[in-house]
């Protein structure tokens, strides 16, 4: 089994914090920046996976069927009716 939890990870060009990967893509690199292209790089890994993830159809699970529960007999009330 494979768990993935819930990450939060925030990254940002020092030189270009204005930069968003989603916004502008690679073309709106200035100077083919390094952090900035490695933004670009992250945030597309980040969309493949999520598309992975959706797509990926689990197995199903088979769970046995819970046994009937045994009816209890009950007779206290029995002598009021004999």
């Amino acid at each position: 089994m494979l768990k993935i939890g819930s990450v939060k990870w925030r990254g940002k060009c020092s030189k270009h914090p204005g930069y968003d990967p989603a916004e502008g893509g690679i073309g709106a690199v200035k100077g083919n920046c390094q952090r900035c292209n490695l933004l670009v790089e992250i945030y597309d890994h980040h969309q493949k996976i999520l598309r992975l993830m959706r797509n990926f159809q689990p197995i199903p699970v088979k769970h046995k069927p819970k046994p009937a529960p045994l009816a209890v007999f009950d007779d206290r009330q029995q002598s009021l009716f004999s």
